[in-house]
């Protein structure tokens, strides 16, 4: 059999990354892997300055040829109708697609093309771009997007996952919903973690943001705990403010875009917000967390179903964890701590802290436990699994 072709309908590639771009770009190493990034699973606003430079960029880029990344990765940006619903709109953008992908598939290859399902709504062009096999790998319950229409993104899904040779889920609660539909297609696959990037955190020549290192030593060395990540709604913002109450002394970092309200945070000066990072920083920043929260609100109903890269990716960086009950976490590590109100995370944030002052060599004892959670040793699992179905 030829090597495969990916055809991968995800997010748009400057996006904050996921386990989609984790996983794309380890199977862009051997294989032709071409990105489409988003076809949209809400209607933009004009109103919205976000939304409007979005379309403009898309119109701008979207006849354009496939812009090579890396290895044998390329970001293709189509122009489609976004959330297509009529019979109409939804032949228009197949064939507009089919266009595109065409022009690429000529060159990446057509004997065995794959089409990897990122997103519910790419069920709209299965069977129209001469693929082989279509896999769904699903890291949310989309359902549960509040900003996304429920009932029709549940009916993509649906038949989406009738349709897929292959399903992967993130989390055992996905697995479970998925399986009257999808029976023995669907497989648990938890994520994998860029190992040898977030160990540098355990490197002595590695030097500490000098933003970080200048919190640190405006409070006079008391710990710092941290957070990178899309700083949505989904975060507790409520329980960020009571643990900083709670310690004035401790010093709060949450490094991520902001994408919610936190003017409450301008009379709280032991909570920093840092703005985006990227991921080659990161490692960095980890060097100079004490210890790391996972705040998810558990009113959000998304929690059931979620498993954040990023708490593999903190241990690996030798950073212990103090969490909201996400299911995902229970019992991963004993390096990651479930917490149940303020008191509980203070307690378990306190008792890390004293550990790593304790334990010179603490760190690297966490990181060596996620020494096998590599992507690449997940999209090995994963081809296993594509290749024999």
């Amino acid at each position: 059999m030829p090597t495969p072709t990916i055809l991968a309908f995800t997010k748009d590639w400057n996006d904050v990354p996921t386990c989609t771009t984790h996983v794309l770009r380890e199977m862009g190493k051997t294989m032709p892997v071409l990105w489409i990034n988003s076809i949209g699973t809400r209607k933009p606003s004009l109103a919205s300055p976000r939304d409007f430079r979005r379309v403009v960029r898309r119109v701008r880029e979207g006849f354009r040829r496939a812009d090579h990344k890396e290895n044998q990765l390329s970001v293709l940006s189509p122009v489609v109708l976004p959330k297509a619903q009529s019979i109409f709109v939804k032949g228009l953008n197949r064939r507009l697609l089919a266009w595109a992908v065409g022009r690429e598939t000529r060159r990446m290859g057509r004997e065995n093309i794959e089409l990897w399902a990122f997103i519910p709504n790419a069920v709209d062009f299965a069977g129209s771009l001469g693929e082989k096999k279509i896999i769904y790998y699903c890291p949310d319950d989309w359902t549960k997007f509040t900003f996304l229409d429920a009932n029709w993104i549940n009916r993509c899904e649906q038949e989406l996952l009738r349709k897929a040779n292959v399903v992967f889920a993130t989390s055992r609660y996905l697995v479970e919903k998925f399986r009257p539909i999808a029976h023995d297609r669907v497989h648990y696959l938890p994520h994998g973690v860029n190992y040898e990037l977030f160990a540098q955190a355990l490197s002595p020549d590695l030097p500490i943001p000098a933003d970080l290192a200048q919190i640190r030593t405006s409070s006079l060395q008391s710990p710092i705990i941290g957070f990178y990540g899309n700083l949505y709604d989904w975060i507790d913002f409520d329980l960020l403010a009571e643990l900083a109450r709670l310690r004035p002394a401790w010093s709060f970092v949450m490094i991520g875009p902001v994408l919610a309200e936190i003017t409450r945070f301008q009379a709280i000066p032991n909570v920093h917000f840092l703005g985006r990072r990227e991921p080659q920083q990161l490692p960095a920043y980890c060097k100079g967390f004490d210890v790391a929260l996972i705040p998810y609100r558990l009113t959000d109903p998304r929690m059931e179903s979620v498993n954040p890269v990023k708490l593999r990716e903190l241990l690996a960086a030798g950073v212990p964890v103090v969490a909201t009950d996400i299911p995902e976490i229970r019992g991963l590590s004993q390096f990651a701590q479930i917490a149940h109100s303020p008191s509980q995370f203070i307690t378990a944030l306190a008792g890390f802290i004293e550990e790593n002052y304790r334990n010179p060599n603490r760190r690297r004892e966490i990181s060596e436990e996620r020494r096998d959670d590599t992507w690449s040793n997940r999209v090995r699992e994963i081809r296993r699994i594509v290749d024999a179905a």
